[in-house]
């Protein structure tokens, strides 16, 4: 029997591609092409996001012509991917567009323009219309939200409701457009070969029959590298190639037991100790396990050298796992963005390793362990991704970890070095960066295999890059660092809850998510659970004393079941309702009972009333400290 080589929890790629059509399924997903350059449906967490085919349109002198003579070769069907192009012509071009679908439901074009041979090309526009149900595109990512990927000020909304009428931006190499439970995200590295007169609103979104059009708009113009010239045998116009990436979501289940994961997050040193019995003879470890910890992530001060994967103390850190394993508690350890000085390779690897802006200088640059080290950032498209994967199965086996915690690892941030490919040079001689997507896509694909065929699990720190084509290879992703300060000064007027349903719920990824909270008095761990808990989120606890905190809550929610309970959100029709203005209610359905999870968002309010099958119930409240209160139904 031939075997699946593709990963758990993702099923084999089911393909049938014909002389002019495709039917393509994923885990969760349909994708169907018939007489088309794009899909004329995609279906995902059942139902059809498309309101009609998406299409690529071309103009040539001022007039649009339909593309014709539709012709679909097939290079690879296996059970990780399938592999065709279409063909088709218009005017004087002719588009090749080869797809390539994996099995975690990514679709990647490469759309060739190619001029007729001997002509000279008068193309002056071309644009792309995905059309989209609009039950389908209530809600929005962008990544990044500003004009960079690199720097956050803990000030950054990238998420929300999309306003009435829609939005016209500049390029953004990463859009999302679905709902709470499902979408379309659309992945593009660069601005190369985008030829516009005004650059402002080359991607938009807007009500249009009933639906919403997201537009990507790549020439309003004949291109710079054609202008002027006639095709020759001598002389060949080169076709111009655009890389865009499609990725239907939810990428995969979402995990069952997602509150079950009690994660505490903490520092380790050669100075910590989870050794020494206390006056009860127990030790940190035997503490955390009677709080209900039953993973601990160490954060970057365990290796010696950052981001390389070697304790501190080996010895002293691999008694550390044996104790905490001792008491059924799983350990990830910190893996992250950067390339430290004191790296054994440092000298030989600085410049392939490490990204570089247009004018060739580094990026980052942060001072780690006692100030004797710097550590600049990475870019997964050069050799270090492949150091990186030696260096997690290095702790892996030596160490015995059940995981690891990566840092930035799945963000592809902007990056211009030419010795791995990155960036581009424009006609005006002017060098660009580029966002290597499909490079930390490999990269993080070839980590999950590695990982998941050790028995591992990945947790990841992404900084509002809600990007499934990477994230689809996470375990769990930790988000919330970019909004921290505006979060403490204004809780829901910045961080509004269809912005906490897009970006920091998970659902409709597929991957679940932990709150990150610095918590201080303006943001105690009570207020960030308060908005997380009604999002059948945790927050996500930095040390024992805030374990402490949150234990009363997994213990309670782990009582009940919740895993194996139907969830019922506060936004939709549910067995609860909630009757108090500025007060939120979601529940958990199970054997017949419910549990109540209750966040009030106003100083003023004491009680918070419940409707429940026609009876009114008066639950105290706290304001901003979530309550769980159940009942029979």
């Amino acid at each position: 029997m031939k075997k699946c080589t593709v990963p758990s929890p993702w099923t084999p790629v089911e393909s049938r591609i014909g002389r002019n059509d495709a039917v393509i399924s994923v885990w969760g997903r349909r994708y169907e092409w018939k007489d088309s350059l794009f899909p004329m449906s995609i279906s995902t967490a059942g139902r059809e996001i498309l309101s009609s085919p998406a299409t690529l349109h071309a103009v040539f002198d001022g007039e649009e012509k339909p593309f014709e003579k539709t012709f679909f070769t097939v290079h690879c069907e296996d059970d990780e991917k399938a592999v065709f192009t279409v063909s088709q012509t218009a005017g004087d071009i002719i588009v090749n567009a080869r797809f390539t679908v994996e099995f975690d439901g990514f679709i990647e074009c490469v759309l060739s323009i190619v001029p007729f041979w001997g002509a000279k090309p008068t193309i002056d526009g071309l644009y792309i219309d995905i059309p989209l149900t609009k039950e389908s595109s209530e809600l929005y990512h962008l990544w990044p939200a500003g004009v960079s990927g690199i720097c956050v000020d803990g000030q950054v909304i990238s998420s929300g409701a999309v306003p009435d009428g829609g939005f016209s931006i500049p390029f953004r190499p990463y859009v999302w457009c679905g709902w709470e439970f499902g979408g379309l995200g659309v992945a593009m590295e660069s601005e190369e070969n985008i030829d516009l007169n005004d650059r402002s609103g080359m991607i938009s979104l807007r009500d249009s029959g009933g639906g919403r059009l997201l537009r990507y708009t790549l020439l309003d113009r004949t291109p710079i590298a054609w202008e002027g010239r006639a095709d020759s045998w001598g002389d060949a116009l080169e076709p111009i190639d655009y890389v865009i990436g499609l990725h239907p979501t939810p990428v995969k289940p979402m995990y069952k037991d997602r509150l079950g994961a009690h994660i505490l997050h903490t520092d380790w040193t050669d100075k910590t100790d989870y050794l020494s019995a206390d006056e009860n003879g127990e030790n940190l470890c035997v503490r955390l396990q009677k709080q209900g910890v039953n993973w601990i992530i160490f954060h970057e001060g365990w290796s010696s050298v950052q981001n390389y994967g070697q304790a501190v103390d080996e010895e002293k850190f691999s008694r550390t796992v044996y104790e905490l394993h001792k008491c059924g508690i799983k350990v990830m350890a910190y893996f992250g963005y950067e390339y430290a000085t004191t790296a054994p390779g440092w000298h030989e690897n600085k410049y392939d390793y490490l990204i570089r802006n247009p004018y060739g200088h580094p990026t980052g640059g942060w001072q780690r362990l006692n100030q004797c080290q710097r550590d600049y950032m990475v870019c997964y498209a050069g050799g270090y991704a492949s150091e990186m994967r030696d260096r997690v199965r290095y702790a892996m086996t030596h160490y015995h970890l059940d995981g690891i915690y990566t840092d930035g690892t799945y963000v592809p941030w902007e990056c211009a070095n030419p010795s791995h490919g990155c960036g581009y040079v424009s006609p005006d001689g002017v060098r660009h960066s580029t966002y290597p997507i499909l490079a930390v896509r490999r990269h993080v694909k070839e980590l999950y295999k590695l990982v998941h065929g050790l028995g591992g699990y990945i947790d990841t720190h992404q900084s509002s890059c809600l990007m499934a084509p990477t994230l689809s290879f996470a375990d769990s992703f930790f988000n919330g660092e970019s909004i921290q300060e505006k979060l403490k000064q204004d809780f829901l007027g910045f961080m509004n809850l269809p912005a906490y349903r897009t970006e920091y719920m998970g659902k409709n990824l597929g991957v679940f998510p932990q709150l990150l909270a610095y918590v201080d008095e303006r943001m105690p761990i009570e207020k960030a659970a308060s908005l997380s808990m009604i999002h059948d989120v945790m927050p996500r606890p930095w040390g024992e004393g805030l374990a402490a905190k949150l234990s009363p809550y997994w213990k309670e929610l782990a009582g009940f079941g919740v895993s194996d309970a139907v969830w019922h959100p506060y936004w939709l029709d549910g067995p609860v309702k909630c009757l108090t203005e500025n007060a939120y209610c979601s529940s958990y359905e199970k054997d017949g009972k419910l549990l109540c999870v209750i966040s009030a968002f106003d100083v003023g309010i004491s009680d918070v009333t419940l409707d429940i099958g026609g009876v009114k119930h008066a639950v105290p409240v706290t304001p901003f400290v979530p309550k769980l209160a159940e009942f029979d139904i």
